[in-house]
C-alpha cells in the first residue's frame, strides 16, 4: 500500500513540472505576439506624417550633371524606357564614353565640347560631320592631320654609253701611235659622274604617322656625266688563214665606211640586217651575195665578207665597209685598198 501511495505522489510532481514549463512557454510567446503588434500599429501612425510639415526641411537630393568616363573600351548601358543613351569618341589616343539624353537633341559637336576636343579645318572626322545627330552607341573618331615641307639632294646615277669599234683599236696600235695629230681622234673612255638634283615634296600626318608623299619640285643643280666604254669588237671580223690563194678576180678599189646610226642602216639591199661583215658595191661591177676578201694599203684587214648591200653613192671600184659605230666610221674615213673576188654571187 505504501508502494502505490509513493508512485502516485512521484507522478504528480512530474505531471506538475511539465505543467510549468507549458505555461512559461505559452506566456512567452504571447508577449512576442504581443510586441509584434505594438510595432505595427507604431509604423502605421509613421505613415500618416504628412510629406512636409511645417518646421521640417525635407528635400530630394540635387541632380547632379553626367559624369565624364574614360574608357580604353565603350562601356554599353541598358535602361529599359531609353531615356538615355552612350556616345564614344576617340582622339589624341585618348577613348571617352559620354551619356545623353534622347531629347537633348545633341550632335557631334556636342559630343566634342563635353571632351574638349578642339578640331582643325585639316582634321577629320569617321564617317560624320559635326552637325551629325547623336545616337545610341555611336563612334565617332577623330584623325589628326598635319603636313610638313621637306627638301633634300639625291643622287642622278650616271649612265653608260658602249661604243663598239674595229678600225679604231687597230688604228690606235698602228697608225696613231705617237702621232699628235691623230691623237684627237683616238677613242678615249670617259669616267661617269653621278649628278645631284633637290627634290621638295610634302609629307602628309595622319595622327603622328606618314601617310603620303606628294612631290612638289624637282631641280637637277648638277648633271649627271655619262661614262663611254669603247668595246673591241675586232672578233667579229672573218680573218680566216689570211689572204686566199684562190679568187676569180682582184680589183683595186677606194674604201668607204658605215654605221648603224646613218638612215637606212639597219637593213641591206638584200634583206639581211646590217652587221660586220657584209658591205655595199656598185652591182655593175660586183654581184649581190658575191664572196670577197678586203685589205686596206695600210693594213687593216677587213677579211672574208659578202656583197649584200648597194647605195646611190656607190659607183665602180668603190666599196662602203660596215663598221659597228660612227667613231669607227668617221676615224676609217677613206683609204685605198684591194679586194678579192673569191666567188661571184647570183643576182
Amino acid at each position: 500500500m505504501n508502494k502505490k501511495h509513493k508512485k502516485r505522489s512521484r507522478d504528480s510532481k512530474i505531471f506538475g513540472r511539465v505543467s510549468l514549463v507549458i505555461t512559461v512557454v505559452l506566456i512567452t510567446l504571447s508577449l512576442f505576439f504581443l510586441y509584434d503588434i505594438v510595432l505595427i500599429a507604431m509604423a502605421d501612425d509613421n505613415s500618416d506624417i504628412p510629406a512636409s510639415s511645417e518646421g521640417t526641411d525635407i528635400t530630394e537630393p540635387p541632380v547632379s550633371d553626367p559624369v565624364q568616363v574614360v574608357t580604353e573600351e565603350p562601356i554599353k548601358m541598358y535602361i529599359s524606357d531609353k531615356t538615355v543613351y552612350l556616345a564614344h569618341l576617340r582622339a589624341d589616343g585618348k577613348s571617352y564614353t559620354f551619356p545623353f539624353k534622347v531629347d537633348e537633341e545633341a550632335t557631334v559637336q556636342t559630343l566634342l565640347d563635353r571632351a574638349g576636343i578642339e578640331i582643325s579645318e585639316n582634321d577629320y572626322i569617321n564617317l560624320y560631320e559635326v552637325t551629325t545627330p547623336l545616337f545610341e552607341d555611336i563612334y565617332v573618331e577623330i584623325g589628326r592631320i598635319t603636313y610638313e615641307e621637306v627638301t633634300e639632294t639625291v643622287s642622278i646615277p650616271y649612265s653608260t654609253e658602249y661604243v663598239d669599234v674595229i678600225y679604231s683599236v687597230w688604228a690606235e696600235n698602228n697608225i696613231w701611235e705617237g702621232n699628235p695629230y691623230w691623237d684627237k681622234y683616238k677613242p678615249k673612255d670617259i669616267a661617269g659622274e653621278d649628278g645631284t638634283k633637290t627634290i621638295t615634296k610634302r609629307i602628309k600626318y595622319v595622327n603622328g604617322k606618314e601617310d603620303t608623299v606628294t612631290i612638289l619640285s624637282e631641280k637637277i643643280t648638277k648633271q649627271p656625266t655619262t661614262a663611254v666604254i669603247h668595246r673591241d669588237m675586232s672578233h667579229l671580223l672573218d680573218l680566216g688563214d689570211g689572204a686566199p690563194t684562190k679568187y676569180v678576180a682582184k680589183l683595186d678599189v677606194s674604201l668607204t665606211a658605215y654605221a648603224y646610226e646613218e638612215v637606212g642602216g639597219q637593213v641591206t639591199y638584200t634583206g639581211d640586217p646590217t652587221q660586220v661583215g657584209y658591205v655595199a658595191v656598185d652591182r655593175n661591177v660586183i654581184p649581190m651575195h658575191s664572196y670577197l676578201y678586203i685589205v686596206t694599203d695600210d693594213g687593216f684587214v677587213y677579211g672574208y665578207c659578202y656583197a649584200k648591200d648597194t647605195g646611190g653613192a656607190i659607183k665602180g671600184n668603190k666599196i662602203d665597209l660596215f663598221l659597228p659605230s660612227m667613231t669607227d666610221m668617221n676615224n676609217f674615213g677613206r683609204v685605198n685598198g684591194t679586194v678579192y673576188i673569191i666567188t661571184y654571187g647570183a643576182e
